[in-house]
Order: structure tokens, then C-alpha cells, then sequence
């Protein structure tokens, strides 16, 4: 007891004394931080003050990185070679994955900071490296790269993007090894982007802040032509249709279909494209199918094949009739293609017998030869136009079109429209005119061959009266490059033959080139900050 009591007496005392001089310590505190402030203005000063990094000399980086990607890129083809032979759709690429993952934490550690699973994609994952000179006070430049490996259903990497990984993995470790050479301050970020052909990847990688750290972005596209170019906006309409019996259910589908064939040349926007697909068996949105199978009850053989040949004859599509329990089946065949593609296809010439033998047997009836006990028949419409801007309007011109049959109409995630980075084409056409990259020749066009959920990471604003580009969230450089040899008849992204296009060794050449050509394009930006502000000049 007598202890508290001394203690509380002395808090008791004590406490007029510390009320006396709180003045006197609140002012010295006030000092003692107005001090610290002023010590950290000065090193925040000091540092800003230092001297600028100095530029490294390049003349000899051509040759530089050839020799680097001599020593890097074998590894890393080997890598793309065993993607292209194990195809994985959109979300589903786990081996893909895994495969880079494996490489650059295990096989060759070290080199890159790896995060699997990134930003919460089971199959998405990120490389990144920093290069600090001795003495480098400043904030490090940063340039990064976008890889894809998603492949389409049924007919694998016929859009290449086992390329595309190989591109954005060579270009950055040829940027690495360049930039500890030349001694120059960059931060390289490699992302690997999952499900671009199906439900826009970028898009949520984008809102999970995976593009923030770095104002340039760049990946490249093989193709059949060396390309700088913009790629429109998308959007794909379901529409669900449905009958009392099969043949209620197909004779609504294809009357939809007419429909959506009709609104060619009719529809508003720049390059507006509907392109139909049936949604039977193995089918995918952004893919022009290569064979529809259709079966007409009530009339003979010859009478189909007649009118088939009527129409058929003009056009590259090969066609079978055969008798069976139900009627006349029907086997049309075409060429394929890419889902922006509004060429005469199988399934255009199985709605014009549709139409031709309605007009003249209005009771005909129609079935599907594969599965004749359905009484639903979805309809998938890809709409691409120019620009993103005239998309309410399109989408609002089909709904209009198309609503009187269907039970339901849903459009998917939109993508919008990637433009042409100002400065960056330049840079690119410069590089690849060197003999070191093959004298290639490249064009700069404003026609859009495709679409893409870089534009996610890219945010175009282009003004509505000019539609010019404005402004953009980040500059985004998407060049397409050619893995077709110039004696070759190729055929097109997303057609079958171009998995086995994409597999060859002349593709991984030409691959090779453009990621070192990439490669010397971000090493110059991290370099020379004049050149890094005109390339994201149109961020600001």
C-alpha cells in the first residue's frame, strides 16, 4: 500500500512539472522535425540534382545482340517448339506455363525475378529484372513485354502465339543481356498473358495493375505480311434459338442466318464485319468454319445437288451429297480463316441453298445429318468494326436486325480498337532495314486485319471527328511480322495449315529477328531518355 501512495504522490508532483515545460518540448520537437525535413529535402534534392546517368554508346548494339541471341534464343525456341506441340485453349494453358516457369526458376535460375500464377491467373506469370549501375541514384526506365500461348479449339496454334511467347521471352533476355553490357539503368518485365482469343486476358490483368509499372508495352503478331497496323474492336452476340422440333429449331436458325448475311455493306462503321458461326460441334467465335453439315428433307438428290452447284460453282467450296433414312445430307467444305474475314466461307454457302430452296419449296424441311433430336441451334455473330467508337451503334443496328426469332440475345466482353503508337513504326522500320535483320521491308497501313486485348493495356482515345489518336493510357506496340516465305502460298491466321506454318523452322527465324529486333528497340529507349519521352508522348 505505501508504495502505490508514493507512487501516486510522485505522478501527483511530477505533473505540474511536465505541464510547465511542455511548451518548451513541444518546440524543440518542432525543431528537431523542421531539421529532418530540411535533411531529407536535401538528399531528395541531391539526388535529383546528380548528374544524368551517361548515355552509353551503341553503335556496335546490332551486332552486339546478335550475339546474344546466339547464345539465348536455342533454349527459348525449345521452349516455343514444345508449346506448339502441346496446343492449350484460352485459361487452360497449364503446360505453357509451366514450361516457362520451369525454365527460368529451375533449369536457367537466377537471371529474372519469377512469379507463377500471377496477379491471381492460375496460368499467367511474370519475369522481371532491374539493372542498377554503380552509383545510379535515379529512378530506373522501363520497358515490358506482353506473351501469348493461348491456341484455338480444335486446330492448335493456327494463330501462332506460340510465337508470340517466344517473341516476348527472346526480346526481353536479349534487352537483359544488353543493357548489363552497355551498363545502362532499365527495369525489363515480362507478362505472360493467357486467354487472348477467348475472354480478353489483358482485360484482367489490366484491372489487377499487372501494366502498371511501365509506360511501353510491346509484343508482336506473326502473320503472312510484315504489318504495322491498327486491329479493330470486337464483339461477339449469342443468340439462343429454339423450336418445338429439330427441323422448327434449324428452319429458325437459318432464317437468323440470312438475316446476319444480309446486313453486309449495310451496317454502320468503318470495315464492319458480321461474320456468323453455327454454334454445332467444334466451333469457336473468332474462327471461319471450314465445314458445315446440313440435311434437306422432301426432295431428291439431284434437285439439291442442282441448286447447290448453281450457287457453289462460283466459289472455292467443295461440296458432297449422299441419301440417308432422313433425306439429302450435305457436306460443305471451305477454306477457314480469322473470324474479321467477311469472305465467301461453307457455312455462306449452306444459307444461300437454305435460302435458294426455301424461296422454291417453301415446305421443305431441314435437319443437322450429326444430331437430328435437338431443338436448339445457338447462333454466334462476330462483329469487328475500325473503331470502338461506332460499336454501340453496330451492336444496336444488329440487335434491331436479329431480335424477332431469337429466345435471347447476350453480347460478350467488347474489345476496343488498338491504334498505331505514334514514333514506334519508325523506330522498327529503321532497325529491320539493317542487313543484320534481312533488309525487310515493312508498311505502315490504317486497315485492321484482327483484334486484340493488347487494347486493354493500351486505352486509345481517338477523337471522334478526325479519328485520330489523342491520347492512350500506355504505348503499345503491336507490329505484325511474316513467317511466310516469299515462294510460299500461305494461308491465314486461323486457318488449319497455319499451325503447321507456326511450327516450322523458317517461322522460328523469322521470330528470332523480330525479337531482337524489338530487343534493340527497347535497349535505345532505356538508353536515351529523349527517345523514351517521344515514344510515350501520347500518354501525356
Amino acid at each position: 500500500m505505501r508504495s502505490g501512495f508514493r507512487f501516486a504522490i510522485a505522478i501527483a508532483c511530477a505533473a505540474p512539472c511536465l505541464a510547465a515545460e511542455l511548451p518548451n518540448l513541444t518546440s524543440q520537437l518542432q525543431d528537431i522535425s523542421a531539421l529532418a525535413s530540411r535533411g531529407l529535402a536535401a538528399i531528395t534534392d541531391a539526388a535529383s540534382a546528380a548528374p544524368p546517368h551517361p548515355a552509353a554508346d551503341l553503335s556496335n548494339l546490332t551486332p552486339a545482340l546478335q550475339n546474344i541471341s546466339a547464345a539465348v534464343f536455342p533454349d527459348l525456341v525449345a521452349i516455343a517448339a514444345d508449346v506448339h506441340e502441346h496446343p492449350e485453349t484460352s485459361t487452360e494453358e497449364f503446360h505453357a506455363h509451366n514450361a516457362v516457369v520451369q525454365y527460368f526458376a529451375k533449369i536457367n535460375p537466377g537471371l529474372w525475378e519469377v512469379t507463377p500464377s500471377a496477379f491471381g491467373e492460375p496460368t499467367a506469370w511474370t519475369l522481371e529484372f532491374e539493372n542498377r549501375p554503380r552509383g545510379y541514384r535515379g529512378e530506373l526506365p522501363a520497358v515490358g513485354f506482353m506473351s501469348e500461348y493461348d491456341a484455338l479449339v480444335g486446330i492448335g496454334h493456327a494463330c501462332g502465339h506460340n510465337l508470340i511467347l517466344l517473341n516476348g521471352i527472346a526480346a526481353a533476355a536479349m534487352a537483359r543481356q544488353a543493357v548489363i553490357d552497355f551498363d545502362i539503368p532499365a527495369r525489363l518485365i515480362v507478362v505472360g498473358t493467357p486467354d487472348e482469343e477467348d475472354t480478353g486476358g489483358k482485360h484482367r490483368l489490366e484491372v489487377a495493375g499487372a501494366f502498371k509499372d511501365s509506360d511501353v508495352w510491346m509484343m508482336a503478331h506473326p502473320a503472312t505480311s510484315n504489318i504495322v497496323s491498327p486491329l479493330g474492336a470486337r464483339a461477339n452476340a449469342l443468340l439462343e434459338i429454339s423450336g418445338k422440333t429439330h427441323a422448327e429449331a434449324v428452319k429458325k436458325a437459318y432464317k437468323e442466318l440470312v438475316t446476319v448475311v444480309d446486313l453486309a455493306g449495310k451496317l454502320p462503321g468503318d470495315a464492319t464485319t458480321a461474320v456468323p458461326v453455327e454454334n454445332v460441334g467444334m466451333f469457336a467465335s473468332n474462327i471461319v468454319q471450314t465445314r458445315i453439315d446440313l440435311g434437306v428433307a422432301g426432295l431428291p438428290l439431284d434437285e439439291v445437288n442442282k441448286t447447290i452447284a448453281d450457287i457453289g460453282d462460283d466459289h472455292d467450296i467443295e461440296w458432297a451429297v449422299s441419301s440417308s433414312e432422313n433425306g439429302v445430307d450435305i457436306t460443305f467444305e471451305g477454306r477457314g480463316g480469322h473470324g474479321s474475314e467477311g469472305s465467301f466461307s461453307a457455312l455462306s454457302l449452306s444459307v444461300e441453298v437454305f435460302r435458294q430452296l426455301s424461296a422454291s419449296h417453301p415446305d421443305v424441311s431441314y435437319y443437322l445429318p450429326s444430331n437430328t433430336s435437338h431443338t436448339e441451334l445457338d447462333i454466334t455473330i462476330n462483329v469487328r468494326s475500325r473503331y470502338t467508337l461506332d460499336m454501340e451503334e453496330i451492336k444496336s443496328s444488329i440487335q434491331d436486325a436479329v431480335e424477332c426469332i431469337p429466345d435471347s440475345i447476350e453480347w460478350d466482353l467488347q474489345y476496343p480498337a488498338t491504334e498505331v503508337t505514334p514514333f514506334l513504326p519508325d523506330l522498327l522500320i529503321e532497325v529491320m532495314s539493317k542487313p543484320e535483320y534481312g533488309s525487310q521491308k515493312w508498311t505502315i497501313i490504317n486497315t485492321t486485319p484482327a483484334a486484340t486485348d493488347a487494347s486493354f493495356v493500351q486505352q486509345a482515345v481517338v477523337d471522334p471527328e478526325t479519328r485520330k489518336l489523342v491520347k492512350a493510357k500506355r504505348a503499345v506496340f503491336h507490329p505484325n511480322f511474316s513467317i511466310c516465305e516469299e515462294s510460299a502460298k500461305c494461308p491465314y491466321n486461323h486457318e488449319p495449315e497455319f499451325a503447321h506454318l507456326a511450327g516450322t523452322d523458317f517461322a522460328y527465324a523469322q521470330t528470332e529477328k523480330m525479337a531482337r529486333s524489338l530487343a534493340e528497340i527497347a535497349v535505345k529507349l532505356l538508353n536515351d531518355k529523349e527517345l523514351m519521352d517521344q515514344a510515350t508522348a501520347i500518354t501525356r
